[in-house]
Parts: structure tokens; C-alpha cells; sequence
């Protein structure tokens, strides 16, 4: 009796809200067709490449040095223009700059109010249903923004690909630092493929005009290593890994027909790998768990299509032979979605010389303001693999972050 009593009360629950979903369906149409040119009270989060006009505000507000990436609150919503106003970073913070609306010139206000991104985000109240849990993200997204064209020159450019300004904690691509566009050099940890506790490696890189040539060696500490019986400096099992000797020396080369295709090439000059955990076995086939131990020579490949998805400013689909291994992901950078601001990288491992295996990092970035908003992420990182128990589950659960240096934006932005 209680048990028919409470699903009738669990569908009861269910009819109003399915009742209440379509109700508002009107209203929400409603909102979807209010046009952003017709706000007097927004934010947009703003980025230099999105626009020339995100470079001429700052000029003309005295912003030095001009950041890449900031927040922009624009309330003009008092008919006197007295007190029309806009504010350089977070509203509620007092030592964000606030200048007149009058202080713009009338192509940079014209700009901001017909700025129709996914970017922009209207501040006056706005009428919730029961549908907006559901819903409010995705009536924000617009189909155009979901898949673009590159904004900027340089990333189909093979001789300044590798200029990328922000540095990660683990894996993902190298910071990128250019002398002189086409010149400059690159360092990093892990691999380009890797994520936390799965490899060893670091190294660094000096480009000329598409071309690198680099050092890589370990730090083991970056990488599990307890053995079979438990002892170890790690409380991680360590299988599924990639360990590196103590020095390798590395060539690569973006062919140069646009930055879509690399090739390079890897040699251990000293393997030096006398401390690799394990060995690890299947409880169930008795197997041994695999490592990536490196040693000998290594042909890497990537072919990628950067793009840009979600106003991201860097993004790319690839697949990639690198150190033996196949790897096919996806990687974007500051992607801008309902007023949030984050990082996202998904890579397989195909089977192979390790276990097929999915990671994912997703990076949350806007935390402060100014150089701040997009200056630092963090955010989950796991991995996904064949366990000893045989099963496919979770192999490490933990965090990622990444740094931005700097702002290596180009000067004149453009629709």
C-alpha cells in the first residue's frame, strides 16, 4: 500500500514538472529571440582577438600593459548619462576601474552594444522557470560558435605553431615563448598526450621557422613509482605509464603547407632506467600490467586541425604517433560558455604497447579579474584504464592547472 501510495506521489512530481516545462515553453521562446543589441545592462568577456574594438577600449580607458582576455560590465540603463558607466573587471570589485560611458568613443559604444557573442551576457533580472535547470545553458549557445575558422594568423602558420603562452602543471602542449615569431623556444612536463602521475618526462625545445630541436629527461617524481608488494614513493599503482631515461634528444618539423601535419623525431642518448616500478599483474588473466619504458628510437607523428570551438583561442582535434603509442583528442583552450570560462582536453590511448585508456582534464579559468581572469585554471584530471581487478575504471583521480605567462596576442584584431 505505502509502496503504490509513493509512486503515485513520484509521478505526481513528475507530471508537474513535464506540466510546468511546457507551460513555459512560450516564455522561453521569448527569451531565445531577445536580441543582445538591445541590452543596457551586460558583461561581456571580452578577448583581444575577438575584435579590434576589445583593444581600442583599453586604449582609450589607459589600460597598461592591454591584457588578452578581461571582463566588461556596460550599465547604461539610467537615462541620464551621468550615470552611465563602465567597469574594467568584476563590478563588485572596488579596485576594478569604472569610467563614464561618455569616456568611449562612439565606434567602441557602437561595438559593445551590437556585440551579439555568446560572450555577452545579460545583467538584468530575467524571468526562471522550472525548465532553466535544464535549458539556460543551452539556449545561450549559438549554432556559429559551436565550430569556427581560426581568429588568428599564427595558428596555421608552421612557423609559429608552437607559440602558446600557457603553461601546464601536466602534459597538454608545451609553453611556447617567441623571440621573434618564428623563433623561440618551448618547455614543458610530460608529454603532449600525457596527464598527472603518467609519465616522467620533461624537456625543452629551440624553433626556427617550423623546425625544433630539444632535450628531454625525467623527474621521478612526477610519475608513480611503488612496486608490486606497496613500498614506493607513490600510494598510486604504477602501470599504465610512461617512463623516461635520463636523456633523450628530440627533432620535429610542421611541414610547410599550414600547421596541420608534424614530424619528429626521438633518440635515447642515455637510458639510464634502472628504477621502473612494478611488476603489476592481471588478478584475473595473470598478466603483467604494461609501462611505456623508454628506450631506442621513436618515429612521432600529429596530424590536427586547430579551429576554434566555443570563442576558444586555442583548440585542435589530432591524431597523433608518439613514442609507439596512437593517440586521437581534442584539446581547447579559455572556451567562454554561459558565463563561464574553461579549459578541456580529452585523449585515447589505443591499445598497444600500454592498455587503452581515457583521460580528461576540465580546467575551470575565470577565478580573478584583470590579467587574473584568464591567467590561471584548475580544475579535475582522471584517467581511465584497465585495473588489476581486470575491470576498466578510474586509474588516478586528481588536479590539474595551468599558468598563462603572458598575453602574445597580435595587436589588430578583426571580425
Amino acid at each position: 500500500m505505502k509502496k503504490n501510495l509513493l509512486g503515485k506521489i513520484l509521478l505526481s512530481m513528475l507530471f508537474a514538472m513535464a506540466f510546468s516545462f511546457f507551460m513555459n515553453a512560450n516564455s522561453y521562446a521569448q527569451e531565445v529571440s531577445d536580441n543582445p543589441a538591445t541590452w543596457k545592462y551586460f558583461r561581456i568577456l571580452a578577448r583581444a582577438q575577438d575584435d579590434s574594438i576589445f583593444i581600442k577600449l583599453q586604449d582609450e580607458l589607459g589600460i597598461t600593459p592591454p591584457a588578452e582576455s578581461y571582463s566588461l560590465v556596460v550599465n547604461i540603463s539610467d537615462p541620464n548619462p551621468n550615470n552611465q558607466y563602465v567597469v574594467f573587471g568584476d563590478e563588485a570589485d572596488p579596485s576594478s576601474q569604472r569610467a563614464a560611458w561618455t569616456q568611449l568613443s562612439k565606434s567602441v559604444q557602437n561595438g559593445l552594444l551590437n556585440w551579439t557573442g555568446t560572450n555577452k551576457e545579460n545583467l538584468n533580472a530575467k524571468k526562471l522557470n522550472y525548465a532553466s535547470v535544464f535549458i539556460d545553458v543551452f539556449k545561450r549557445i549559438k549554432i556559429k560558435d559551436v565550430i569556427a575558422p581560426p581568429r588568428r594568423e599564427r595558428d596555421i602558420r608552421p612557423t609559429t605553431a608552437y607559440i602558446n603562452p600557457y603553461f601546464q602543471a601536466f602534459g597538454g602542449d608545451y609553453v611556447g615563448i617567441p623571440l621573434k615569431q618564428s623563433v623561440g623556444f618551448s618547455f614543458g612536463f610530460g608529454t603532449p598526450y600525457s596527464f598527472p602521475l603518467e609519465t616522467d618526462v620533461v624537456g625543452g625545445k629551440f624553433h626556427l621557422l617550423g623546425a625544433s630541436v630539444g632535450i628531454n629527461g625525467r623527474i621521478k617524481e612526477f610519475a608513480a613509482r611503488t612496486s608490486a608488494n606497496g613500498s614506493g614513493s607513490s600510494s598510486f599503482a604504477s602501470y599504465n605509464g610512461i617512463y623516461a631515461p635520463n636523456l633523450m634528444l628530440q627533432f620535429s618539423y610542421v611541414i610547410p603547407f599550414g600547421n596541420f601535419f608534424e614530424v619528429g623525431y626521438t633518440t635515447v642518448l642515455d637510458s639510464g632506467v634502472s628504477d621502473i616500478p612494478g611488476p603489476f599483474y592481471n588478478n584475473v588473466t595473470g598478466a603483467p600490467m604494461p609501462n611505456n619504458v623508454l628506450h631506442g628510437n621513436y618515429t612521432n607523428l600529429e596530424f590536427r586541425y586547430p579551429f576554434r570551438t566555443f570563442g576558444s583561442t586555442r583548440a585542435k582535434v589530432y591524431v597523433a604517433r608518439y613514442y609507439d603509442e596512437t593517440h586521437i583528442g581534442f584539446v581547447g583552450r579559455e572556451m567562454r560558455l554561459a558565463g563561464s570560462v574553461f579549459d578541456t582536453r580529452i585523449d585515447a590511448t589505443l591499445k598497444g604497447v600500454r592498455n587503452f585508456q581515457i583521460a580528461v582534464d576540465i580546467m575551470v579559468s575565470n577565478i580573478g579579474e584583470g590579467f587574473a581572469f584568464s591567467a590561471f585554471a584548475i580544475g579535475p584530471s582522471i584517467r581511465l584504464s584497465k585495473l588489476t581487478t581486470d575491470k576498466f575504471s578510474f586509474l588516478t583521480i586528481l588536479v590539474n592547472a595551468r599558468m598563462k605567462l603572458g598575453d602574445f596576442f597580435d595587436e589588430v584584431g578583426g571580425k
